[in-house]
Parts: C-alpha cells; structure tokens; sequence
C-alpha cells in the first residue's frame, strides 16, 4: 500500500481545483521565502487538465506569487510545430502563465525550430538535455503540479516503457499510445527525485489505475505509482477515488 504526504478527496472538480489551488499556491509562496533571495524555485507543470482547466482556474490569484522567484518547467512536451493546438507550452502561457509577471518559463523544443537541435527528435531531445544540464545539473524539480491517464502515465512516461534506472534526465518517445506519437519527456528517475510531486486528476476512467498504483503495482505496468511517496501530495475527485483503499 502506497504511503503519500497528503491525501484529499472532494465531490466535485470545481471543489477539487479550488482546494488544491489555494493549497498549491501556499506551498510555492512557503518554498519562495525558504529559498535563497537570488534563486528561483523549479516547478514543473503537466500539461491536460493541468493547463486548460487548473491552471486558469487560478489566474484570479496569479498576483499572489512572486514569479520572478519562479522557473517553470513543463514535464513532457509534444514534438509538432510550434503554435499547433497540441503543444502544452502554449496551453500553459495562454491558460496562466502570462499572467505570471517575471516568470522564467522553460520550452521543450518544437519541430520547426531552427534553433540548435532542431530537425530530427533525437537532435532537438539532446539540445534540450544539454539545456537541463545547464540550468539543473544533477538535481531535479522542487515541486512538481502533474496529472495522469486513464492508462496510470504521467508525462510522457506509459506503461511497459518506464526504466526505473534510466541514466538520462530526457527522453525522446515514439510511438506514443496516444497521439501525436512523437515526444520529450523527463525521465522516472527525475521525476522521483523531484522534491514534492503534486498528483491531481478527477473522474472514474482514472479510477482502476489509482486503486491499482495505491494497492502496490509496479510503475513499469503503471507508470502512477512511481511517483506514490512519503512526499507526494494527491488530490482527487470522488469518481476518481473510488478504487482506492487506504490502510
């Protein structure tokens, strides 16, 4: 049975976003002011229901943040054009971040760029590895706001395709079990070093893969339950709750 930091339920997604999102922001005030004055905090966001519906749901609380104290991250990425309707970047800084004066938000590459390692998935995956490198070195995100699938993946990370012991902080997919096939995506290891990993998702197509993360499947058939730690802070809908049986 999993063991997380903090586990609430809520009837429904209106309740659930607005909980999580007073929460959510309370935290990244308290990790700002712990912080060094000359260094910002790494969060990493999903994209989904993270950036169309979470996200905007709190831009009326957007000012509360010193985002100029803040590096935003995003999990995975969509390897199409830039601008197209798929790239969470986009869902993300039109949704919320925009709003978010002074934050530094960090792009996965697109499949048009003209920047370096551009071209081909492999080329842009590495020029983006190097990036990581630069502005991470060996360490990984502070904190970490990510839903999940129906399937139990998180970022681009899906079942039967998690190296628990993968050496490289990025990864390049294809074939992706749900389109676009092509992908960037942070690796598990990053992702379970990542200092405190916000999990949110609601609805009952997600029910079965939580029950089953929580009762103690592997992350390599469910890639959910990698994240599932003493750290790890989980908000849920009732639907989305159901299946879960808690000691």
């Amino acid at each position: 049975m999993a063991t997380v930091h903090t586990f609430e339920v809520y009837p429904t997604v209106e309740e659930l976003n607005e909980a999580l999102g007073r929460a959510f922001l309370a935290r990244l005030n308290t990790l700002i002011d712990e912080a060094g004055a000359d260094s910002r905090i790494n969060l990493a966001i999903s994209g989904g229901a993270i950036t169309t519906t979470l996200l905007p749901s709190l831009l009326p609380s957007a000012d509360k943040i010193d985002w100029s104290r803040v590096r935003v991250w995003l999990v995975d990425e969509r390897y199409v054009p830039a601008g197209n309707e798929d790239r969470n970047d986009d869902q993300a800084w039109e949704g919320f971040l925009h709003a978010a004066t002074g934050v530094e938000f960090v792009r996965m590459p697109s499949s048009d760029e003209s920047a370096p390692g551009a071209g081909s998935l492999d080329e842009a995956t590495a020029a983006f590895a190097d990036t990581w490198r630069k502005i991470m070195g060996e360490r990984s995100f502070d904190i970490a706001l990510i839903g999940m699938g129906p399937d139990g993946h998180i970022c681009s990370l899906f079942p039967g395709r998690v190296d628990m012991d993968e050496a490289s902080p990025i990864l390049a997919i294809r074939n992706s079990p749900k389109p676009p096939p092509e992908r960037i995506t942070v690796s598990m290891p990053v992702m379970r070093a990542c200092g405190e990993v916000w999990l949110t998702t609601a609805g009952a197509a997600k029910a079965d893969a939580l029950g089953q993360a929580f009762a103690g499947t592997s992350p390599l058939d469910l890639p959910v339950a990698g994240v599932l730690s003493p750290t790890t802070r989980v908000y849920l809908d009732e639907a989305a709750a159901a299946r879960i049986k808690l000691a």
